[in-house]
């Protein structure tokens, strides 16, 4: 009896060392600190020049100055006698101002001359309802004791596929004219991070995507607007 609980001791040492191994770099201020870098410890300006007939806006006011909120969650975790599983995950929610400042300086950069014409002087509201905005470094741990121990990881980043959902409103001086809804579909997709790849250079790859897949979804955004109108 007291070797059997020998060997469960010894197996809870061996497993608790190789998921902390994985993750003892890994923190959510550590993460927070270094997606905060990414955007030069501010959060985006809006363009001074913005087109007089187009206001971009979120449902409610943001006056939070963080640049990003990361929690550490455990989804599953399976320790048994010979096989320990370990799934957890740092979420990172980037500030709502981010997308939207964005979305909006694209807007009135793409914002094309058919799209002029058919406002004809009129004003464009268009109000921020959901865009993407959040993505989790995913870590899935294994170990099996059979004798001697072996371990594996799978570790990924996962974005939250929310897609770009923005409310419009033509509206002269004296009535809204025209409503509607456009919903851009979010087509990006989970990354594994590279053999001896850190997560801070999977992190910064990401963001870098993310940037990119922003702009073409406010692009197709611009043109199914303007074929609404």
């Amino acid at each position: 009896m007291k070797i059997f609980l020998r060997h469960i001791s010894f197996n809870f040492i061996i497993a608790t060392l190789v998921c902390c191994s994985l993750t003892s770099c890994l923190t959510p201020k550590k993460l927070d600190i270094f997606v905060a870098e990414q955007y030069n410890n501010e959060l985006p300006k809006p363009n001074k020049k913005k087109k007089a007939d187009l206001e971009v806006t979120l449902p409610t006011t943001i006056a939070n100055a963080t640049i990003s909120t990361t929690v550490h969650k455990t989804d599953k975790f399976l320790p048994l006698l010979v096989y320990w599983k370990y799934d957890h995950r740092h979420r990172c929610d980037l500030n709502p101002n981010i997308a939207t400042v964005n979305f909006s300086n694209a807007v009135n950069t793409l914002s094309t001359r058919a799209l002029s014409d058919k406002l004809q002087g009129k004003k464009l509201e268009l109000l921020v309802e959901q865009a993407p905005a959040t993505f989790s470094i995913v870590l899935k741990e294994n170990l099996v004791w059979l004798i001697y121990g072996f371990s594996w990881a799978k570790i990924y980043i996962e974005p939250k596929l929310d897609d770009l959902v923005v409310s419009y409103k033509v509206k002269d001086a004296n009535n809204t004219l025209k409503t509607g809804t456009i919903t851009v579909k979010n087509n990006d997709k989970n990354r594994g991070i590279r053999f001896f790849q850190s997560w801070k250079s999977a992190t910064s790859e990401y963001l870098g995507e993310y940037n990119t897949n922003f702009t073409t979804m406010t692009k197709a955004f611009v043109t199914q607007l303007s074929q609404e109108l």
